[in-house]
């Protein structure tokens, strides 16, 4: 976790992490309440724990809604690791706790859980590790007050940081040229010495123009990786090189008031910036210095002013790749470019069944309309800020809602909200004029669901309707295998529909994970008729909801469907029926 004592950074800045920990982009399924349908209390309990169960007292636990209109809460943690937050409206809600020398076990902070009010929340947290050592140079002498820096390249789980500035850490070396670099996430990290500072031209430093030296006293290209483990200290020595470095500077074309912010990202790799630098309003341009040899992309994003909580319009400006050899590289141009937004509204469309009567409506309040990007195009994101405020939208109490700072790119749209009877009927691309905006042809309407929606640069789709039904079903139930028999870990379920008007419907499709006792459930069902498919473990299924639904999946579905009818096991679902006793065997 970055520690504010180890970075002076300006306020704008900060204010920007403080966001990315704090205001988490994404989501992952909220807990399942034993009733849906009970009433809200305005109370959500919880509890931090360390990796090994044990309470952590004192913690700070941070609270907020997925609406950003609204502003967050701080508790503590009590003796025993328990916090309370009381007086709570109506909503989804997301927890970030925070202790000295302490990180969250998952560093992926793009994807929180979410949790209603009567939820109760376990928080998980991990004791730091350290990276300690020397830094000195070529005869053995130690270097004074060289800034080293410690870069997350893979977190405990062998995977890439989705952002970086969590897993971003730098100290200074003392008068004995020895550095600490405290509170680290488990996982791999590249160690330097000198060079380009995260945040340049507000802390002047001798060794910021010299090229970074990385451990044990090499380039980027040779360095070594560093293995971190939590709750231990590991000894990186560096023998600094003490070369040169060198400059990039350019200009960002802006008409805003605030001034752009500048990245600086090696070539390849979007969630590992080497540095942020600002263009002030009305001076010259920018500049970075102490750059090494090598291939980069330069990002300019610009946040416009406003006095809302609500996320601001952000104008970006395309990659700009640049290759450092041996020189300065100067006269760079950034275009500004502003970013397309998305509205739209949800329709709850009840029904007259007698089953269905009494049932209560999912709230808006607790409802998130989330962005899903083919996977290829989601790597390419060079922006933390956009990732993490472009991914989902909430709606107000009319149930419309609004979609900001779209990348360039295709997208789906899959709602996330909480009744038991209700369903996803469609989700659906109508015409919407917007004036002094472009927008799609105005007598166009498209399946959303089933297709990508591209969005352009600048441009305003037309209005996306999503109608949530009442009528849902759910099924529950068991696999039946031969005695002896085991479950493969990661065998799935899939429901399909039967029904030949239905089949390319990709809402009917559904999938989950069959347990290792052969229970599986699968709520929010349309009523009607499917066949149901077990398959064991295999490289070609399909296991999330989001995929199988995809433009690319129509020919996995095609084949499920046809695998589904040779193995002949229908079940119909009746509205609001609830199939708690489905007996399913595992066929060859």
């Amino acid at each position: 976790m970055l520690n504010p004592q180890q970075l002076r950074i300006p306020a704008a800045a900060l204010f920007l992490l403080v966001s990315l920990c704090l205001s988490v982009r994404g989501q992952a399924e909220s807990p399942a309440r034993k009733n849906a349908d009970e009433p809200a209390n305005g109370i959500i309990t919880g509890k931090v724990v360390n990796e090994n169960g044990q309470p952590l007292s004192g913690a700070s636990v941070f609270v907020r809604s997925a609406n950003v209109t609204t502003m967050g809460r701080t508790t503590s943690t009590d003796a025993e690791g328990n916090f309370r937050v009381g007086g709570l409206e109506p909503a989804l809600y997301n927890f970030v706790a925070m202790a000295p020398a302490y990180t969250s076990i998952s560093s992926d902070l793009t994807a929180p859980t979410y949790y209603r009010i009567g939820d109760s929340v376990q928080l998980a947290m991990v004791r730091g590790g350290a990276i300690t050592g020397t830094v000195t140079n070529g005869v053995g002498e130690p270097i004074v007050s060289a800034r080293v820096r410690a870069t997350m390249i893979r977190d405990g789980r062998g995977q890439k940081p989705q952002i970086q500035s969590p897993s971003f850490n730098e100290q200074s070396t003392d008068d004995r040229g020895v550095y600490r670099i405290w509170g680290l996430a488990p996982g791999a990290y590249l160690v330097s010495a000198g060079g380009s500072t995260f945040f340049q031209g507000f802390q002047f430093n001798p060794y910021d123009s010299d090229s970074p030296t990385y451990a044990p006293s090499s380039t980027r290209d040779n360095a070594a990786e560093v293995s971190v483990r939590g709750g231990e200290d590991t000894n990186v020595d560096i023998r600094y090189r003490g070369e040169p470095g060198y400059t990039i500077s350019g200009t960002v074309k802006t008409e805003g008031m605030n001034g752009p912010t500048i990245n600086l990202i090696p070539a390849g790799l979007t969630h590992v910036p080497v540095a942020i630098t600002f263009q002030m309003p009305g001076s010259r341009g920018f500049a970075f210095n102490g750059v090494s040899d090598g291939t980069y992309d330069l990002v300019a994003q610009e946040i416009a002013r406003t006095q809302s909580i609500v996320p601001p319009q952000v104008a970006f400006s395309e990659p700009k790749r640049v290759t450092v050899k041996g020189g300065n590289v100067t006269g760079i141009e950034l275009s500004m470019k502003p970013l397309a937004s998305l509205s739209g509204r949800i329709l709850l469309e009840t029904s007259k069944i007698q089953e269905c009567r009494g049932k209560r409506a999912p709230l808006f309040a607790e409802t998130l309309v989330k962005l899903q990007r083919p996977e290829k195009e989601s790597e390419k994101d060079t922006s933390a800020y956009l990732r993490m405020f472009s991914s989902s939208a909430s709606p107000d109490k009319e149930g419309t809602f609004l979609l900001r700072n779209l990348l360039p790119g295709r997208y789906q749209f899959e709602p996330r909200f909480y009744a038991r009877y209700w369903y996803l009927r469609s989700i659906t691309m109508g015409a919407a004029a917007a004036t002094g905006v472009k927008t799609q042809p105005s007598n166009t309407k498209t399946d959303a669901a089933a297709n990508w929606t591209v969005v352009k640069p600048g441009e305003q789709p037309p209005t996306l309707t999503i109608t949530l039904a009442e009528g849902a079903a759910s099924i529950r139930g068991k696999l039946t295998v031969a005695e002896g028999a085991v479950i493969q870990a990661g065998s799935l379920l899939y429901l399909v529909p039967s029904e030949p008007d239905k089949a390319e419907d990709v809402l009917r499709f559904f999938v989950t994970e069959i347990g290792a006792d052969g229970s599986f459930a699968l709520n929010s069902l349309p009523p009607g008729k499917y066949w149901s498919l077990a398959q064991t473990t295999n490289e070609d299924q399909i296991a999330t909801l989001p995929k199988l639904r995809q433009p690319e999946s129509a020919a996995a579905r095609t084949k499920l469907r046809r695998n589904a009818e040779t193995q002949k096991s229908e079940v119909e679902l009746k509205p609001c029926q609830n199939v708690s006793d489905y007996q399913l065997s595992l066929k060859n």
